[in-house]
């Protein structure tokens, strides 16, 4: 895991954090990569290209060591993509989540200290 950037002038510090995901726009799923992850936002990676100001909604789950807890609801927020840039064939989007639940903030909080906790 890559350690925040203290000269990073973000609000959230992100972190490494490659997992996969699923993105719904438009009542379409499209399958992506997270390449970053923080409590205000992720970059992901498509196989499609995303418009900034689109607003769509992420959904992944919360892995403990790389296992899924089936008793663990997904996170899943609407989020405004900020930015987009190409990859080779692929596209990275960031996105700012939108208002997630109270509910979605502690888990995605919770999974960060984990995950920092785990890298160290």
């Amino acid at each position: 895991m890559t350690e925040p950037n203290p000269d990073e002038k973000r609000k959230h510090p992100r972190y490494t954090v490659c997992m996969s995901c699923e993105v719904t726009r438009s009542g379409e799923t499209l399958y992506a990569e997270t390449k970053n992850l923080s409590t205000g936002g992720a970059a992901i990676l498509l196989s499609e290209e995303t418009g900034v100001g689109e607003v769509l909604t992420v959904s992944f789950f919360l892995t403990q060591d790389g296992i899924e807890d089936a008793n663990r609801p997904p996170f899943e927020c609407a989020a405004s993509v900020r930015w987009t840039k190409p990859e080779g064939d692929h596209f990275i989007a960031g996105l700012q989540f939108m208002a997630p639940s109270t509910e979605q903030r502690l888990l995605l909080e919770e999974f960060l200290t984990r995950w920092q906790g785990s890298t160290t």
